[in-house]
């Protein structure tokens, strides 16, 4: 099926199926009536917000269209190819992610741009590909499409960015759909600081070759209701996914985590750690499913969530989970929610550390954890200045 068949069928698909309800089980936990019963317009305008470029590659989309005028990408080494996923052709636009999902529908229907990014056998990029996604359209729905490919031994950095208007209520939707070829490496950001009225939802999904490695860092600080469903198939012996993110919500924000990697064959590694800071009434949901098919055999899973309560208010649903179907693996999940060490506090005050400074500190090495998985060194400045902000607005 072509992208055109696929776009009619997905635009049926969403008119006849709607967005999922709390009644259906991967749902259950985040109600997202707000979206469905909200009405979003295709306006458009020239971004006003600004943004602080991470390297020299970078791919500007304002208010769901590509800005060529904000974006520097025209001097590229040989074999890398980046543009407008609407200009771009590649076969397997859209063969990857599930249309099931409403939300996966609506956005193969009506994305109205993305990145496209190609890195071809043999190249490995030294410098990373800052996509900065600009929205201030109150009440504007934007779909982006991304694509990503890395050749046979080609290694890329990618780092996706979601910029908001304070006050500003819309949706963004998105799908990034991500091809590891044997021998390949993708380490992929996603920083996600909307608009606090916002609603945003991605749908992450990679497959992975023979010795091939994709990596995901998920940060998020914005929105009031939002979700990332990150999918891995690993249908290459000793592939690599590595899957980490942190989530910092206050107020009455809601963030669901969904991840699902699929072990499909012997020797392959899955390795997932997030983690959790809630203050005042913010609800978070984290559930991640590792499935071991039955010849997945030496298979090396590794699932953790761990969450800080910083208020009375604060809730966590969390469900690590393991479908093993395979006798010769090691795979292990956990999760964990807890409270502030009063005591750790109270010792820090006694070495004349001010409470405030103390709360800072604690919350910090908290989610230390997360960020020193972080290899990229511009975007690991840029995330840990971000955490750092909101712990110290969130001091007590």
């Amino acid at each position: 099926m072509d992208l055109k068949d696929l776009r009619k069928k997905a635009e049926v698909d969403f008119k006849t199926n709607g967005f999922p309800t709390t009644k259906e089980e991967l749902w259950r936990f985040t109600d997202v009536s707000r979206v469905a019963g909200a009405e979003f317009s295709n306006d458009w305008k020239i971004s006003d917000l600004e943004f602080q470029p991470l390297d020299k590659i970078t791919v500007v989309f304002e208010n769901g269209k590509l800005s060529r005028e904000k974006s520097n990408f025209e001097d590229l080494p040989t074999g890398v190819c980046i543009g407008s996923v609407l200009d771009l052709v590649d076969p397997r636009i859209g063969t990857l992610a599930d249309a099931q999902s409403a939300f996966v529908a609506a956005n193969t229907a009506y994305f109205g741009d993305g990145a496209f990014i190609e890195v071809t056998e043999g190249v490995e990029m030294d410098t990373p590909i800052h996509l900065v996604y600009l929205a201030d359209v109150d009440g504007a729905a934007f779909h982006m499409r991304n694509f990503i490919s890395a050749g046979k031994g080609a290694a890329v950095t990618v780092i996706e960015e979601y910029i908001g208007l304070a006050g500003a209520t819309y949706w963004t939707n998105v799908v990034t759909e991500a091809f590891v070829a044997d021998g390949g490496l993708v380490d992929h950001y996603k920083v996600q600081r909307e608009s606090e009225s916002a609603y945003h939802f991605q749908t992450l999904e990679a497959n992975l070759g023979t010795g091939s490695v994709f990596s995901n860092h998920a940060v998020t600080l914005g929105g009031a209701l939002g979700r990332n469903d990150i999918r891995g198939k690993l249908i290459g012996e000793e592939g690599e996914a590595i899957c980490n993110g942190l989530y910092l919500l206050k107020d009455k924000q809601l963030f669901d985590t969904h991840i699902f990697m699929d072990h499909a064959v012997p020797k392959c590694n899955s390795h997932e750690l997030y983690k959790g800071i809630l203050d005042d009434k913010a609800r978070a949901v984290f559930c991640g499913r590792i499935l071991v098919q039955k010849d997945a055999q030496e298979t090396d899973a590794i699932q953790s969530n761990g969450n800080l309560l910083l208020s009375r208010g604060a809730k966590v649903n969390t469900l690590p989970q393991l479908e093993i179907y395979a006798d010769d693996v090691k795979c292990t999940h956990g999760a964990t929610i807890g409270e502030m060490d009063d005591v750790a506090l109270y010792y820090l005050q006694t070495r004349g550390i001010d409470p405030v400074q103390g709360h800072a500190m604690l919350t910090f090495a908290f989610a230390n954890e997360v960020l020193d998985e972080v290899k990229c060194k511009p975007a690991k400045r840029y995330i840990e200045e971000l955490v750092h902000d909101w712990l110290h607005k969130v001091a007590k």
